[in-house]
């Protein structure tokens, strides 16, 4: 390993040229004094992404991808090659400012515990997004889908789930957080090894923090830097896999969860999750049958749908 490397960022490209260029730009103007390298890992882009980053970015790493193989298996080879104390899993569409990484860094050397650090993402109007999160179960799940969290951020209880009912104004342990910046202790990564690539979306950054906790390492919220998100861009622009109906990123999602709840905490708990989304689905569906409105025929087919992909995940499961 360099020593001279403090950090090693790791940029997933796909489709997204633009804002890539965006996210590289603000790492080459706000990176500080960070001793850093920068890794791109372009997930077989067409739109021209990967020869931009070569023409623009001589300094970065490029890695091209033959085919798209998702978050988890985009950031492996990234963090394979890394060769920094520190290892950072950008998004393409996240865009640091002044000081975070000088900031994050300087947290991490202080708290030799933290194995896995996030911060403030909020959208481009400044407002917060979920930042830090409690790990998924079927409790969680309930009070989630059943609008309570929604309903009543400020209750310990029903907003433990994305801890609304907390200011974020303090570092804090918490259940994972979110994989637009992700910040690993290279000696973390030693410990538990890489990113799971049998996720190829959703639950890859929650099964990795829940690893890192597992060998005793802290996840922690950081609030004193902050990061603009804009979200799910590669996700929109994923042909085939991905449709803009939402079908195909909603059955990749509950294949995802399949996958988690099994490895992560076997089958009672699986079944418990699943249970609750189908029965809550399933009652979606008596609601707007008995009292139909405007929108009750298209609530009625997603709901079905889900139902669907639920009962096509556990009668059909994924070989291991």
């Amino acid at each position: 390993m360099a020593k001279d490397t403090d950090l090693s960022i790791i940029v997933v490209s796909f489709n997204t040229c633009e804002l890539t260029r965006r996210c590289l730009a603000c790492v080459r103007d706000h990176g500080g004094e960070v001793r850093r390298e920068v890794i791109v890992v372009d997930n077989a882009s067409s739109d021209g992404s990967a020869d931009m980053i070569e023409a623009e970015f001589p300094e970065v790493t490029l890695i091209r991808l033959p085919v798209n193989v998702g978050f988890a298996g985009g950031n492996n080879p990234g963090m394979k090659r890394a060769v920094g104390r520190y290892i950072l899993l950008l998004n393409s569409d996240a865009f640091i400012e002044d000081g975070v990484l000088e900031k994050t860094l300087a947290y991490m050397d202080a708290n030799p515990r933290t194995g896995i650090l996030g911060c403030r993402l909020t959208n481009p109007d400044g407002s917060l997004q979920p930042s830090a999160r409690s790990l998924p179960g079927p409790i969680n799940k309930c009070i989630h889908i059943s609008g309570l969290a929604a309903r009543f951020p400020a209750s310990r209880i029903f907003g433990k789930v994305d801890y609304t009912w907390w200011d974020h104004s303090t570092p804090r342990k918490v259940g994972w957080v979110v994989g637009a910046f992700f910040l690993i202790r290279r000696r973390t990564m030693e410990t538990i090894g890489l990113l799971d690539d049998g996720y190829f979306l959703y639950f890859e950054e929650i099964d990795y923090c829940l690893a890192a906790q597992r060998a005793y390492w802290d996840v922690v919220f950081y609030p004193h830097a902050s990061v603009v998100h804009i979200g799910g861009q590669s996700t929109l622009k994923t042909p085939g896999r991905i449709s803009t109906h939402g079908r195909q990123s909603l059955s990749i999602r509950i294949a995802s969860e399949y996958r988690y709840y099994k490895k992560c905490y076997g089958l009672p708990r699986l079944l418990a999750a699943m249970a609750v989304e189908y029965l809550w689905n399933a009652l979606v569906r008596v609601k707007h049958t008995l009292a139909p409105k405007k929108e009750s025929p298209q609530k009625k087919a997603d709901a079905a749908a889900i139902m669907e992909l639920i009962l096509n995940q556990l009668t059909n499961p994924p070989k291991p």
